[in-house]
C-alpha cells in the first residue's frame, strides 16, 4: 500500500499544542528577561556617558552639557528615550547647529522610567565645567523605577563628578 509523506492530523495537533504551551511559558519570561537586561544596562551605559562628558569638558576646555533630547537639538525632561552631550559654546543649555554634538545615546526604556532628581537649580541637564570637568550645581540622582517593581536603582552624581549606584526598595 502507498503511504504518502506528511503528517497526520494527530501529529499536527500534538505539535501545535506543544508550541502553544511553550509560547505561553516563554513570552512572560522573555519580558522579564528584557526588563532585567534594561535594569542592568542602564546604570552602566549612563555612567559611561557621564564620565565621557566630564572628560570631554576637560579635554576641550569648554562646558559640556548632558541632557535628554528627542530631536538632538532641544533639551527636554524625558530621560527615557535619548540622551545627548554637546559643547555649549554660548551657554544657553540647548544644542545649536554650530555646536559640536559629542554623543547621542538611545536609552529607549520599555520596562521602567528614569528621572533626574536635582539639588540646586531646576534645569534638567548636567553641565560639566571646561576648566575642571566638575558638574556645575549638578549634584543629584538619576532614579530608575521598574514598572513591575523588579528592582529600582539610584545613580548618584556627586559634586566632584563621581558616580555611585544604590539599590532602591521602592519608588
Amino acid at each position: 500500500m502507498f503511504k504518502s509523506p506528511g503528517f497526520t492530523i494527530v501529529e499536527l495537533t500534538i505539535t501545535l499544542v506543544i508550541l502553544v504551551i511553550m509560547s505561553v511559558i516563554a513570552i512572560p519570561l522573555y519580558h522579564q528577561f528584557m526588563a532585567s537586561v534594561e535594569l542592568k544596562n542602564t546604570p552602566r551605559i549612563l555612567t559611561i556617558h557621564i564620565q565621557k562628558a566630564k572628560y570631554d569638558a576637560i579635554i576641550r576646555h569648554k562646558n559640556v552639557v548632558l541632557c535628554p533630547s528627542s530631536d538632538q537639538l532641544v533639551c527636554n525632561t524625558n530621560w527615557d528615550n535619548r540622551v545627548i552631550s554637546f559643547v555649549d559654546n554660548n551657554r544657553n543649555l540647548q544644542h545649536d547647529l554650530n555646536e559640536e554634538l559629542l554623543t547621542s545615546l538611545d536609552l529607549n526604556h520599555h520596562y521602567g522610567s528614569m528621572k533626574l532628581q536635582r539639588f540646586g537649580k531646576k534645569q534638567n541637564s548636567i553641565i560639566f565645567q571646561g576648566s575642571s570637568g566638575l558638574p556645575i550645581e549638578s549634584n543629584g540622582s538619576f532614579i530608575y523605577c521598574s514598572y513591575d517593581q523588579l528592582k529600582n536603582f539610584k545613580l548618584i552624581l556627586s559634586k566632584m563628578g563621581h558616580v555611585r549606584l544604590e539599590e532602591l526598595k521602592n519608588c
